[in-house]
């Protein structure tokens, strides 16, 4: 009878054996469900407009599409690349646009690409800003967009279109481009501050067939940079004095630096745009130094 009883209670035992006993979890098992490796890993503010994961690749990782968007006020177009946790904006030009990147290159307009950063806003928006955290562009919940258009102070709305644009990477380049932007530059710049100012790419120079985007994207950028200040009287009157030339050399990081009469912009070949100081990076050189 005891012999029966022993055995009826010990899997009884056993069972309860198991219950107390600390749990062992393998490797396997150990790892997050999808939905929390989704809540762990999705921190990038735009990830919880489209709801669904995004890499924290940053500006490296892969484009996620351009969209197209058109201005309310008159249809100006702009095209905006989500990339993570940066983005990049570019402003096409229109028929009349005087800005100085649609007019420098007599071969066509070449807009500059701007890189932003990615903030999270009140409601659910997203607030794209510069380097010096100038608010460009704000993309709100519901989809539709705010931009603050280059030159202008106040924002304007717009809202998503149809296109097939490419991704917003510096297109080829050979040296003669650079040569062609250098030299509209000096004509351009000359003109504004009222004194002769030489654009030399001389530096840059290399063998037929390389790669001379970065330095020719510089030569617009460093351009623009300085139209800007000079839109000032005072900062014509300035730059004419101080400065003679632009110098732009090949350089392990983008730069800016005055050495004496000689605004050097420092460029790094074949980093796309983050090898050139932007538009804004010079401007703010120029307005801080002289």
């Amino acid at each position: 009878m005891k012999r029966l009883a022993a055995i009826v209670t010990a899997p009884f035992l056993m069972a309860a054996a198991l219950l107390l006993a600390p749990a062992v979890v393998s490797p396997a098992a150990a790892e997050p469900t999808p939905l929390i490796k989704l809540a762990q890993q999705s921190d990038n503010p735009f990830s919880a407009l489209v709801g669904k994961r995004r890499d924290r690749a940053g500006d490296y990782g892969p484009a996620r599409g351009v969209e197209r968007y058109v201005l309310a006020s008159d249809d100006r177009i702009f095209l905006f690349e989500e990339r993570g946790a940066t983005a990049r904006v570019r402003f096409l030009c229109s028929p009349e646009d005087t800005r100085l990147d649609c007019i420098l290159d007599a071969s066509g307009p070449a807009p500059e690409i701007h890189l932003l950063s990615a903030t999270r806003g009140p409601r659910g928006d997203v607030i794209y800003k510069t380097d010096e955290g100038e608010a460009m562009l704000r993309i709100a919940a519901y989809g539709g967009a705010t931009v603050f258009w280059p030159g202008e102070s106040q924002g304007v709305a717009a809202s998503k279109s149809f296109g097939d644009d490419r991704s917003l990477r510096l297109a080829f380049e050979d040296y003669d481009v650079a040569l062609r932007r250098a030299q509209g530059a000096s004509a351009q710049l000359s003109a504004m501050i009222g004194s002769p100012i030489v654009f030399d790419v001389s530096a840059g120079r290399r063998a037929v067939g390389d790669n001379a985007a970065v330095l020719s994207d510089a030569v617009l950028t460093a351009a623009k940079g300085l139209a800007k200040v000079a839109d000032d009287p005072t900062g014509a009157g300035v730059i004419a004095e101080r400065i003679r030339r632009v110098a732009f050399l090949p350089g392990a990081a983008p730069a800016v630096a005055l050495n004496g009469s000689v605004l050097e912009i420092l460029y790094v070949p074949n980093q796309d745009i983050r090898g050139r100081p932007s538009s804004a990076k010079v401007a703010h050189y120029l307005e801080e130094t002289l």
